[in-house]
């Protein structure tokens, strides 16, 4: 068995940090930092960390994507990237001041064309039913709008487990292959049901279970330092409390919050084993500035409360 994620949207991150940013100033900066971006990405590196069978898929290009392959691959992690032979992949920068407030500047990535996805799915081949596919973040907008109903295919007819952390009309697409597991956020929630955040556990779990009779098997919500909620396939709704602790970066969080999922999950044979370690990843993360090890996960575990039904 093994876990593969795909990125379609991998980025080089690079943090920035200087006391003050002033607009229209010349200002120079000496703290930074690199490192491979992606959701998917984020998740294949805890998972790796965590002693799991992984590996990081995804499509990159030029000397941006040579990178992010290099971080990703000198981290130990395996990776199988398709590289395009134009354009680049993107670079986001993050910007952070010294009273903590984040500016993050986002690109688009690359055009991608239609042989670039075809080599993607042929990567996607040899998945079997005994495997786990994550398909996490955003939808490039270059990428072939027939693309990603290919990759949703693709996992339907592996019979692999689809696991989807997307938001908006990505998210809407994979609910009718039946995912075994989706993970919006508060966010993500609000914006798909046309309603004003923050939610409470309980507005989290009526939207979740639409969700559920929309398509997905089981849905986690993340509800950032108040928790997360499971709603389950043949079982009651549960609430896991997060972790007490102060929060450095929420920045991969949630990724790491499905990492310590599936974790959980193939430790203890439970979703509600999952859950917890799931809980628990998001929380090692939160407290540090870059993705957590497993090390670190496993040292937040025994903080973890035993969820409750609601």
């Amino acid at each position: 068995m093994i876990i593969v994620t795909v990125t379609l949207n991998p980025a080089l991150d690079h943090l920035v940090r200087m006391d003050c940013f002033e607009k229209g100033q010349i200002q120079w900066f000496s703290q930074e930092s690199f490192a491979p971006g992606g959701k998917g990405v984020n998740v294949s590196l805890l998972l790796h960390s965590l002693g799991v069978n992984t590996k990081a898929l995804g499509i990159a290009a030029g000397f941006t994507g040579r990178e992010i392959l290099r971080l990703v691959e000198a981290s130990g992690c395996p990776a199988d990237f398709v590289m395009l032979e134009e354009g680049n992949s993107r670079i986001n920068v993050k910007l952070r001041e010294a009273d903590g407030q984040e500016t993050a500047f986002n690109g688009e990535g690359p055009q991608i064309p239609p042989q670039g996805v075809r080599q993607l799915l042929a990567k996607l081949g040899s998945l079997t039913a005994e495997d786990v596919l994550v398909l996490s973040g955003s939808l490039p907008k270059g990428l072939p709008s027939t693309a990603f109903p290919q990759i949703l295919e693709a996992a339907r007819r592996s019979g692999a487990r689809l696991v989807v952390d997307m938001a908006g009309d990505a998210l809407l697409a994979a609910l009718p292959y039946h995912p075994f597991l989706i993970k919006p956020n508060d966010q993500e929630l609000c914006q798909l049901f046309g309603v004003e955040g923050p939610l409470t556990a309980l507005e989290a779990k009526e939207y979740a279970q639409q969700l559920r009779h929309m398509g997905a098997r089981n849905v986690v919500v993340s509800l950032g330092a108040k928790g997360a909620l499971l709603a389950q396939e043949g079982g009651p709704c549960l609430f896991c409390h997060s972790v007490r602790g102060e929060a450095v970066s929420t920045v991969g969080a949630g990724d790491s919050l499905v990492a310590g999922f599936l974790y959980g999950l193939g430790l203890h044979g439970t979703l509600e084993g999952g859950l917890k370690w799931g809980v628990a990843a998001g929380a090692a993360t939160a407290f540090r500035e870059g993705i957590a090890t497993g090390d670190q996960v496993k040292a937040q575990f025994p903080a973890v409360g035993n969820p409750h039904v609601v």
